[in-house]
């Protein structure tokens, strides 16, 4: 809610209020749950294939509980000026092309109407998705890029292909000067589902290319997200082809994906697709590991993930407006609200931000049913599709840690993003043993990793292990420290790194250490050879039945070829407690120098020296980010919530 607040202040007051810029991932997590209008602003003509738009649509949208909408629209057809059709076709005559961006004028009519209607989502708080969208785009740009439609096709060194993206570009830029100064909630998609006909080459290079035209207009499209997805893999696979000098190009980038995954199901209005029910656990494990390998994508190359469109057809296929089933049925009601609450749960359990498709009251995708047109007359009446709105908003929390992954050889290292988020528990031979988190007995934070030993056997047996880590670390020193406590005396555990060493997997143990029933600091030296190419940590846990607490674990990198720190020494930070609501302490292994506190906007709202505690009790409640500076110069900074 804080966003959507913060938003209404910058729209209304302008940019006279020093708002700092927010990062595509921050953008992602306030976008949230929306929904798509479908193909309203996207048909030949407003009105042919779902009701006129009115403003009350996005005053419902906000008011059911919803923080984005998208906005399909297509600036083909008579809406642009500036025909293409009158080049070469044919391979090699890309040099005979000597148009220019002046060539082609969207018209002004129309880009006032979508101006019109993204201001009418923006003025209710919603972050609002400029999507191009629709079938004269498919037919007069995408189709030209697939050999198979050879009626249309263009060879990639035609004078037509570089008209057509001559004419693409142009459109972009005009699209983009019009919204300039439009504030960052306001969102870009550079196209629709292009996959089908398009290749990943040639989608990195369409990219590339609208980037580059809508970062050159300057303003607020310095920096205004830009939705972008891959070439030749469809569903939750498109964006796996976006290329690395794509992705690497531009911090503001935002990756998308569409699903509607089981086609039988969630297409089972038409005659060719029969299975009406969906939501058994094979159903959901797919669901799941279809999200899980995009979020892993997501997490490896540093890009957030929005889920631009899904849905299912109404129950029994329905049209709202006549109140007639469908032909050939359609969907069972309870698997269709089923299925629209899951994906939307999974999505912003993964951190992915989604607007579910909904083409309006006449459609075979309902949830808003388009009575703020004042001319609809719908035979089943109300405002929604009540059941499947309410199940779109009711499930998901959105991940404890969120953002981009740090490149550290521990991730997670403090187990306060989730216990089991970058660690994993492996159990062998006869021994027994769960991994749970710990929240009453922790080191510092909130949570910490708790390992039950019901039956022990060798160190080795008990693994609890970090993930690896691929840099090459020949001739660097890793020292690496964690507290660690048992609730039984006489108990003992071991760290381990496991490492790649020219192609040989070794292994290399600590000295035994005897565990206390209160936290004590326990420290680890590796020094990598030449030839090591990753190293895993692990804790060998499985030579005692009992019950082990680890928490904070730390790491420092040396170069021994040099004999210097590699990266430090890094410090360590905890803030402690947190949530706090009056004083907030410090503990680190460094002297800190100097602290600043700064609030959400980005405002400096205290700074101390030398601290090891600061009263916040004067602060009202929210998050807050504090920047410490170490006396070797390093700065670290870490973010606190007063309650």
């Amino acid at each position: 809610m804080r966003f959507k607040l913060f938003f209404l202040v910058y729209y209304f007051l302008g940019t006279s209020i020093g708002f700092t810029q927010m990062s595509a991932w921050e953008v992602v997590e306030s976008m949230g749950r929306g929904l798509n209008i479908g193909n309203t602003l996207s048909a030949p003509t407003e009105g042919n294939w779902a009701p006129i738009i009115y403003e009350q649509y996005f005053i419902d949208v906000a008011n059911a509980g919803f923080s984005n909408v998208r906005i399909p629209a297509d600036f083909f057809g008579s809406r642009t000026s500036g025909i293409t059709s009158n080049w070469s076709a044919n391979p090699n005559t890309s040099n005979q092309y000597n148009g220019s961006i002046a060539d082609f004028s969207v018209n002004p009519s129309y880009l006032n109407r979508v101006e019109t209607v993204v201001d009418w989502s923006l003025n209710q708080g919603l972050y609002t998705v400029i999507d191009f969208h629709g079938a004269q785009l498919k037919s007069e740009f995408l189709d030209t890029f697939n050999a198979s439609n050879t009626d249309v096709y263009t060879s990639p060194s035609s004078a037509k292909r570089a008209a057509d993206l001559m004419k693409f570009k142009s459109i972009w830029i005009q699209i983009a000067n019009r919204f300039v100064n439009h504030p960052e909630q306001l969102i870009f998609e550079v196209v629709n589902e292009p996959y089908f006909e398009v290749s990943a080459a040639e989608m990195n290079a369409l990219n590339a290319m609208i980037i580059e035209a809508i970062r050159s207009t300057g303003g607020n499209n310095s920096t205004r997200s830009i939705i972008i997805t891959g070439g030749t893999s469809t569903s939750y696979q498109a964006p796996t082809t976006i290329g690395d000098q794509v992705l690497n190009s531009d911090p503001y980038l935002i990756a998308s994906f569409h699903y509607y995954q089981p086609f039988n199901f969630t297409a089972s209005s038409r005659e060719q697709y029969t299975n009406y029910t969906w939501g058994s656990n094979a159903d959901k494990n797919t669901i799941n590991n279809h999200f899980n390998s995009v979020r892993q994508w997501s997490e490896a190359n540093n890009i957030p993930v929005t889920l631009g469109e899904f849905a299912a057809d109404n129950a029994d296929g329905i049209n709202y407006e006549t109140g007639v089933s469908g032909a050939f049925n359609g969907p069972e009601n309870a698997s269709r609200v089923e299925y629209h609450r899951y994906l939307a749960e999974q999505a912003i359990n993964r951190g992915f931000s989604f607007s579910a498709w909904c083409a309006g009251n006449k459609s075979t995708k309902s949830i808003h049913l388009r009575t703020d047109n004042p001319q609809i007359n719908n035979v089943i009446s109300g405002t929604w599709v009540e059941d499947v709105k309410e199940a779109l908003l009711a499930d998901g929390d959105w991940p404890e840690c969120y953002g981009p992954s740090s490149a550290d050889i521990i991730k997670n290292p403090d187990f306060e993003c989730g216990y089991s988020n970058n660690w994993s528990l492996s159990v062998q031979g006869n021994a027994a043993a769960t991994f749970s988190a710990a929240t009453a007995s922790v080191f510092s934070g909130s949570t910490a990793a708790r390992v039950d030993v019901t039956s022990s056997q060798n160190y080795n047996r008990v693994l609890l292990s970090n993930v690896v880590y691929e840099e090459d670390l020949s001739d660097k020193k890793l020292t690496v420290g964690c507290y660690v406590r048992a609730f039984q005396p006489g108990i003992s555990f071991r760290l381990r790194f496991k490492s790649q060493v020219n192609g040989t997997t070794t292994y290399v143990p600590s000295e035994i250490f005897q565990l206390s029933t209160n936290f004590q600091y326990y420290e680890f030296e590796y020094e990598a050879p030449q030839g090591t190419s990753s190293v895993q940590l692990q804790a060998l846990l499985g030579a005692d039945v009992g019950t082990y607490i680890l928490d904070n674990f730390s790491i420092q990198v040396e170069d021994t070829s040099l004999g210097l720190s590699s990266y430090g020494p890094l410090p360590k930070l905890i803030l402690f407690p947190n949530p706090v609501k009056d004083f907030l302490f410090f503990k680190s292994d460094l002297n800190i120098n100097n602290v600043k506190l700064y609030n959400i906007l980005g405002e400096l709202v205290f700074e101390k020296k030398r601290p090891n505690q600061i009263y916040i009790g004067q602060f009202s409640k929210g998050l807050y980010f504090i920047k410490a500076e170490f006396d070797n110069g390093i700065e670290i900074t870490n973010k606190f919530i007063i309650d």
